[in-house]
């Protein structure tokens, strides 16, 4: 048995998810293309209708969010048939557990089941998870030069795509 828990969130959890975005990109801005900043100045119905828009996998542990991994849906008439993977984060305290892996499995279960393909973008410098994508059937097919900015300077982002079915390597 797992020393934590993954359920799929629903617009009911939206605090509990907004308390751990936040903590998220507070703690690891590199990583993610927005800001804490720009999300906490967001309204408690922002959360919901994320929640509400895309799947987003949590895992917990004594009741509390320890990790996410969300799917949306592309909008493109032509674009319906794939899922973008966002906001794949576990806190610094529980690392090394399996838990990124764990919410990635269960997200990419899902997946094939819906879409023919998944993309994600992950910022050149974050190795850990791009190790992680990697064994779950990611390849890199693309690079963004100085795709994402701020007071520290440009990151680079890796964009990756897992076509349904694929198995870990």
């Amino acid at each position: 048995m797992l020393p934590f828990e993954i359920a799929i969130l629903n617009a009911d959890d939206a605090a509990a998810f907004r308390r751990f975005r936040l903590a998220a990109l507070q703690s690891a801005p590199q990583d993610f293309g927005s800001s804490h900043a720009a999300e906490s100045a967001q309204p408690l119905a922002f959360f919901r209708d994320r929640l509400r828009t895309s799947k987003v996998w949590a895992a917990r542990k004594d009741g509390a969010i320890v990790g996410t991994a969300g799917l949306a849906p592309w909008l493109g008439v032509r674009e319906q048939h794939k899922g973008f993977v966002w906001g794949v984060f576990v806190a610094s305290h529980v690392r090394g557990q399996g838990i990124a892996q764990a919410l990635l499995t269960r997200l990419l279960a899902y997946a094939d089941q819906h879409y023919e393909q998944v993309t994600l973008s992950a910022t050149a410098a974050n190795t850990p998870a791009l190790k992680l994508y990697q064994e779950a059937g990611f390849e890199i097919y693309g690079k963004e030069p100085r795709s994402l900015k701020d007071e520290t300077g440009y990151s680079d982002e890796l964009l990756m795509v897992r076509f349904a079915g694929k198995s870990p390597v």
